[in-house]
């Protein structure tokens, strides 16, 4: 949250700073055009995003979609003076063609608006379109310069950040799992809902926050002085979600299987402590595990865990019940394991 209030005030600075000097620039600029100074903040606005790729991409869909709002406009005005029918194909035209152009001219009202104030404010004024047009490009070249040269943000800490949340988040969850067995949380019981909503949110807050450090680096001048593999982050983020897809996994087995469903047997009590023990274990390694390495000891006694679990629970069938929920169980915990395992540990022993 403070992250997200910093980018934020950052942002509203720039969008303010960018405001100001399209203002003072607007009044130097001589003929038409500046009868329209008030043109050059808006355009600046509209420019306006944390990443400068993002302010790029935007700058060029304003400039865009503001040129053909105006031809738009134009062509209605062949028709005849603001009226019902002229505003009303320039509204619904300008709607059709932002959804049909959404990469060239964005989306939005943005062409709609554009013809609006064409149609209504210049009436036929050439000198009104064209005092309109050069003000806003003065406004979104502003923003872009704004956007590009003035701490121009780098996403990286956050997208760290939210990665570390989501381990922590699934390594917590496996090590307090052990409670539902202890105190046989029943089907339906809130508990279960809420250890889901909370991994699932986390991961994808994990997902989106590299993808913003990606955006963030591109065009940026500060990337150079701030290097970072984002290959590696998108691998340690892959990991992470099969992490919580195997957690999801577990807690969606552990619900059924806790108390038993007329399709699922009971987890027989024998078999609690092994399982407790391996969610326990598990979890350590989650704990402890960064991008490229982990902690041996930790990792063989979570192997160790897993060992014991499996021989329970092969002791523990029956050829009416030959695979029960603790071998799926234990099959998910493997696979946790295999992914937050470094390539040159997955044969140690």
């Amino acid at each position: 949250m403070r992250a997200l209030l910093d980018a934020q005030v950052i942002l509203a600075a720039k969008a303010a700073l960018a405001a100001g000097i399209a203002w003072a620039l607007a009044l130097l600029i001589p003929g038409v055009a500046a009868e329209y100074p008030y043109y050059a903040p808006l355009g600046a606005l509209l420019a306006m995003y944390p990443t400068v790729v993002g302010t790029v991409k935007l700058g060029l869909q304003t400039m865009t979609g503001l040129a053909i709002g105006i031809v738009l406009a134009y062509a209605a005005m062949w028709v005849g003076n603001p009226g019902s029918f002229t505003i009303s194909f320039v509204v619904g035209m300008g709607v059709l063609l932002a959804g049909l152009l959404p990469r060239t001219a964005g989306g939005g009202s943005g062409i709609a608006s554009a013809g609006l104030f064409v149609l209504i404010l210049g009436n036929n004024d050439l000198s009104f379109s064209f005092g309109y047009f050069v003000q806003m490009i003065v406004g979104v070249l502003v923003g872009l310069g704004v956007s590009t040269l003035i701490a121009p943000p780098l996403n990286t800490d956050n997208a760290l950040g939210q990665m570390s949340a989501l381990r922590r988040t699934a390594a917590q969850q496996l090590q307090d799992i052990g409670q539902a067995l202890e105190e046989n949380w029943v089907a339906g019981d809130p508990r279960w809902v809420e250890r889901r909503e909370e991994l699932f949110h986390t991961m994808q807050g994990a997902r989106e926050a590299v993808q913003y450090a990606e955006e963030s680096r591109k065009g940026n001048v500060r990337r150079r002085f701030h290097p970072r593999d984002l290959a590696k982050d998108y691998e340690h983020v892959g990991a992470l979600e099969t992490v919580a897809f195997h957690t999801l996994n577990i807690t969606n087995m552990l619900e059924d299987a806790v108390e038993g469903t007329t399709d699922e047997e009971p987890i027989p009590p024998g078999l609690k402590r092994p399982l407790q023990d391996a969610f326990s274990a598990v979890g350590d390694v989650l704990e402890l595990w960064t991008v490229e390495e982990n902690d041996d000891q930790t990792l063989v006694g979570a192997r160790q865990a897993l060992r014991v679990l499996e021989l329970s629970a092969f002791e523990a069938a029956t050829r009416e019940r030959p695979f029960g929920a603790a071998s799926s169980i234990a099959m998910s915990l493997h696979r946790i394991l295999h992914a937050v395992t470094p390539p040159s540990k997955y044969g140690s022993p």
